[in-house]
């Protein structure tokens, strides 16, 4: 059974490489990261030094950056169940069980590559400029981090001295791919049950509530309504890892993760045991 279900979520995976819809989100997305990165790479080119390159957790810290980010996951997992022309066969060989356990598992694959690839993306646009050889954050970073050079040279993301002082660089890269894929996870599957039990057009509302509810959280709310933000709880700035104010600990958005994904698999596979599933030639 563990075969078949890997092999249903590697279906879902090549189907990648001959989807216009696929290739274009991950080329719109590679440009998005490269152009807001290669500022840094500027920098180092005005001052001869080179910078850490493990910059990612700062850009999706960026509440506007994490949440065009995560709009790419509601659009990649907008068409949840995936059903294509050649599912009937595969569920009817497979039996609804294995087949939604595989589409779970598609969903936690495919947002561990989504945004491994960018984290990449955005390591290669520094790799001529960058080194991981520097003192902790290094000279750059920390610059970035204590003056206000980034606005200056109108960095359209910013270099938080919360993380410069609170972790390493491999620690916040870490953390942070980390805390995108558990909130990927999260979207995808709450995607996948709104959508089977109801519309697609529900799911995307539902969607886009969440991640525009961030943006609340962060310039209306107070500290504490962070916790009930999944694309709050994303942003590696936003936690505090002393766990002494308002703000969300650094194991909390772990745990909510885990638990949401959890609920969210057991209704699915309680949901396809009685929903009956629409089959289209084209999505």
């Amino acid at each position: 059974m563990v075969k078949k279900i890997f092999s249903i979520a590697m279906y879902s995976i090549r189907q990648w490489v001959t989807d216009p819809r696929i290739i274009s989100l991950f080329v719109l997305m590679s440009m998005f990261v490269w152009n807001d990165f290669e500022v840094i790479g500027d920098l180092t080119g005005i001052t001869g030094i080179k910078t850490n390159p493990l910059i990612f957790p700062f850009f999706s810290s960026d509440p506007v950056k994490q949440l065009i980010l995560l709009a790419g996951i509601v659009f990649l997992f907008s068409d949840a169940p995936f059903i294509n022309k050649n599912q009937p066969y595969i569920i009817i060989r497979s039996k609804r069980i294995p087949w939604v356990l595989g589409q779970i598992l598609y969903i936690i694959m495919a947002s561990a590559i989504y945004f491994l690839f960018l984290m990449l993306v955005s390591i290669l646009v520094l790799l001529p400029h960058g080194t991981f050889a520097t003192d902790g954050w290094g000279k750059i970073i920390n610059t970035l981090a204590q003056t206000d050079v980034g606005a200056q040279l109108k960095l359209q993301f910013g270099i938080t001295k919360e993380i410069t002082t609170f972790y390493s660089p491999w620690e916040a890269f870490g953390f942070s791919f980390l805390l995108d894929w558990g909130v990927a996870c999260f979207l995808g599957l709450l995607l996948f049950v709104i959508n089977l039990n109801f519309n697609r057009m529900l799911g995307l509302v539902a969607g886009g509530v969440i991640l525009f509810f961030d943006l609340l959280v962060t310039n209306a709310l107070p500290p504490t309504f962070y916790h009930f933000s999944p694309v709050s709880l994303s942003r590696l700035s936003v936690l505090d890892p002393m766990g002494v104010s308002l703000f969300p600990n650094l194991t909390y958005p772990f745990v909510f993760f885990s638990v949401s994904i959890v609920i969210l698999s057991a209704l699915l596979v309680v949901s396809i045991k009685k929903t009956p599933i629409e089959i289209t030639s084209e999505l």
